[in-house]
């Protein structure tokens, strides 16, 4: 699956990218779901449910990987009113993705369970409910909201078929969609992460997460990670490993820089952003922690007229800093913006220099925890990012293949 990721964010671009990053979403948080529904029934294999739910869209993900200008063509076809999308595939392409997705199962020969999802979706094998189920929560969630008449309906054949009580079968779905986001994102399908539907607060209510059953809930994921030494050595070992041998991926450099800063440094949040040709904007392009969907979306700034912010400054002096709380509260220094989307928080920055030229920069935070930085943490942080940049400078430097 990671391999798969990586493969889709170097070369799926443009339209099709934003529909397979959808559909993506849709797969793995219907999987999720759908796993977890297994487990609450005490099912054999969840694994198996959560694989079959998973590759029951296969025909849509395979498409949209090679759609190229017919995927074009299709979603405008989509987008035209009255129109479904079923009946825009089989006028565009003379057949229904639904259908591919059933060969390629025949084809491949994949599991007994999915060959029967995909074949007789309608029968009332409880496995098979699950598998569907699992999909009508997600495409729920993602089309009418946590809070419709349909996701009600959801949430009490749920609640029928785990044995469990409504609102614990609630809280159990909502629990799935973080669940499912963080997966996307320990994948590295952040750009999937970010189209899987959140319960807001308001949603969750009070008892939400306590109302979830101990025999239901999995061991909770720490999303503020404690530094960890040895991991830290691994992924700096794993980052030499690849620069020794020329292998300078864009995209693999930057997992393992974030990886290597979230879990073996021990940060709450870390992201990279990219600047803009002209050096004018500042964008995110990846992020992990427990926000990192809002993050990601939320992480673009512009260049003040005036004096630049320290955003812009890091960028200008191609120089780490590590801001303090006393500068969190200079509003010369810190974009106002910034401090709504993070809170008024130390962190971290460091710039992304590629042959002496600044082309984004990494920020890291503890403000989620609470817990304050340090030395340690600041000079680990700097090594993390010196490496990604030796990486990128040498990928840089390849001689383009001829085509």
């Amino acid at each position: 699956m990671c391999l798969a990721v990586t493969l889709v964010d170097a070369l799926v671009k443009g339209a099709a990218r934003d529909r397979l990053s959808r559909e993506l979403a849709r797969s793995l948080h219907s999987a999720t779901q759908a796993r977890a529904l297994a487990a609450a029934r005490g099912d054999k294999s969840p694994e198996e449910v959560f694989i079959a739910t998973l590759l029951t869209r296969i025909g849509e993900l395979a498409f949209w990987c090679f759609s190229g200008e017919i995927g074009q063509t299709l979603e405008r076809a989509s987008n035209q009113p009255g129109i479904t999308p079923e009946q825009a595939q089989e006028k565009v392409l003379g057949f229904r993705l639904s259908h591919l997705s059933k060969q390629l199962i025949q084809e491949w020969h994949l599991t007994e369970l999915l060959q029967k999802a995909i074949s007789h979706p309608t029968q009332m094998d409880e496995r098979m409910q699950i598998v569907v189920l699992g999909q009508r929560i997600a495409r729920c969630a993602e089309e009418q909201g946590w809070r419709s008449d349909e996701m009600n309906q959801l949430v009490q054949k749920t609640a029928r078929l785990t044995d469990l009580p409504p609102e614990e079968a609630r809280a159990l779905l909502y629990q799935k969609a973080r669940a499912a986001s963080l997966l996307a994102t320990d994948l590295g399908a952040g750009f999937a992460a970010v189209h899987i539907p959140q319960p807001s607060p308001s949603d969750l209510g009070e008892h939400a997460l306590a109302a979830e059953p101990p025999s239901a809930r999995p061991p909770v994921p720490v999303l503020q990670p404690s530094p960890d030494g040895p991991l830290r050595i691994k992924i700096l070992r794993e980052l030499a490993t690849f620069l020794d041998a020329g292998q300078c991926d864009f995209n693999l450099i930057m997992e393992l820089a974030l990886e290597g800063i979230y879990r073996g440094v021990g940060m709450d949040r870390v992201l990279f952003a990219l600047t803009t040709p002209d050096k004018k904007a500042i964008k995110a392009k990846y992020a992990l922690g427990q926000d990192q969907a809002e993050l990601t979306g939320g992480f673009q700034f512009i260049r003040p007229p005036g004096a630049p912010d320290i955003l812009f400054q890091t960028m200008d002096r191609k120089l780490p800093h590590w801001v303090t709380a006393r500068e969190c509260d200079d509003a010369r220094l810190i974009p106002a913006r910034l401090t709504q989307l993070v809170g008024r928080t130390p962190f971290m920055l460091a710039p992304i220099v590629v042959n002496h030229q600044c082309i984004g920069l990494f920020y890291t935070d503890r403000g989620l925890s609470k817990r304050a930085l340090d030395a340690v943490s600041f000079d680990d942080f700097k090594h993390f990012v010196h490496q990604a940049n030796i990486g990128l400078s040498l990928a840089a430097s390849r001689p383009r293949r001829k085509t």
